[in-house]
């Protein structure tokens, strides 16, 4: 029995002496046993990098979603810490497109991150690039067609924050140009007139509470209400108080209500296909009872995810009842009436003479008013003529750099 030990020790032993050499020749050799990778010091190695998006204290949820995750929202969520939310991933040295995803619905740029890239669909992305520890490396990456803003933020306006996106050189005594966007559209709408008109004027988009990168409003969200969170957005921003107003359709209405509650601070208008006051009451005018019955009563109210009181506004641009002497160009589309189809159909001429004649009445608002109509243009003007729009900004901005 003991011979046999000895032999089972002995064999046992003359086994591990020769897994040992079999290591140590193979790692002196340079080729590592199967399933031991020796790190490629070649390859630089991925970086941990923590993303935050910050005074987001009303959030349910945040993701990030970016080119590194194919732009899933669900697979990197993050964790908040007070009022901000922030993750932390691995990236390997390159250069990444990226935007938190903020109560599973709206996209938000990264406002702390100034470097941003235009994704040619009409969107705005935060970009960051990823270099190597230790290593000079170009990544391919042309900085140069990056949009470095020059003022984007969210600021306070009164318990909740409002984004803002300004470009270009101010320019002494010029004033600002402040875009109002249509019913819920963001600022992201006019990123592509934004750096035209930012080639000879200082331009500032922005986002309504509720739209894009803002905070939903504390408050029944009225013109009035939308007028004043701009005034203290422009305020906080530290905009000089001399403006042209643009305003796109619903946005139209707001910068009419602007300007008659803060009158001494705007020097011109251009009104982009904007919606009129009287506009609604006009058409439900027309619209036989028999055929308003055919409809459910939630048919013929206009809603929006904005959750604006639209009556309450409507009638507050009726007392305001805007008139000036500033310039004003009203940019009216051809192809923006309504179609023909469905039980309204037969009403098309009526509702397009209409809205003609009510686009007629904004013309005459200011005695300085001119009318253009944008004969290749739907309700979008700015998309579909985009220089139209360009060249009507330099228009009343050169004519209120003479009025003033």
């Amino acid at each position: 029995m003991g011979t046999a030990i000895n032999q089972r020790s002995f064999i046992v032993s003359c086994f591990a002496c020769l897994v040992v050499v079999l290591l140590a020749d193979s790692w002196c050799c340079g080729h590592p046993i199967s399933g031991v990778q020796k790190p490629d010091p070649r390859i630089p190695s991925p970086q941990r990098v923590t993303f935050v998006l910050r005074d987001h204290p009303n959030a349910k949820t945040v993701a990030l979603a970016g080119t590194f995750n194919n732009w899933n929202t669900q697979s990197t969520p993050m964790t908040r810490k007070g009022a901000d939310w922030s993750v932390s991933i691995n990236l390997a040295p390159d250069t990444y497109r990226y935007k938190f995803v903020v109560d599973k619905d709206r996209w938000t740029v990264d406002p702390k991150n100034s470097q941003t890239e235009d994704d040619g669909n009409g969107h705005i992305n935060s970009v960051i690039v990823v270099s190597p520890k230790g290593l000079a490396s170009n990544l391919g990456t042309k900085l140069s067609k990056l949009n470095r803003t020059s003022f984007h933020r969210r600021l306070d306006v009164g318990g909740y924050k409002l984004y803002i996106n300004c470009e270009g050189r101010l320019r002494r005594g010029d004033p600002v140009v402040v875009v109002d966007a249509g019913l819920g559209n963001s600022s992201e709408s006019w990123l592509g007139i934004q750096p035209k008109v930012a080639e000879f004027a200082r331009v500032c988009i922005y986002d309504r509470a509720g739209v894009g990168n803002s905070d939903l409003s504390t408050h029944t969200q009225t013109s009035r209400q939308i007028a004043e969170d701009l005034h203290n957005l422009l305020a906080r921003s530290g905009v000089d108080k001399s403006l042209v107003l643009v305003g796109h359709s619903f946005g139209g209405i707001n910068v009419r209500m602007y300007a008659s509650m803060y009158p001494k601070e705007v020097l011109g208008m251009v009104l982009v296909d904007s919606t009129h006051e009287e506009q609604g009451a006009r058409a439900d005018a027309v619209i036989p009872e028999e055929i308003k019955k055919q409809f459910p009563p939630s048919a013929l109210v206009v809603t929006s995810a904005e959750k604006i009181d639209f009556k309450e506004s409507f009638e507050q641009a009726r007392k305001a009842n805007w008139h000036a002497d500033i310039p004003l160009v009203v940019l009216t589309a051809s192809n923006s009436g309504p179609g023909g189809e469905g039980p309204l159909a037969f009403l098309a001429p009526k509702l397009e003479q209409i809205r003609q004649e009510l686009q007629q009445d904004l013309v005459h608002r200011s005695t300085k008013g001119k009318q253009i109509v944008a004969t290749r243009s739907g309700h979008f003007i700015h998309r579909d003529e985009l220089q139209l729009v360009v060249d009507a900004i330099r228009e009343v901005l050169d004519a209120a750099r003479n009025h003033r």
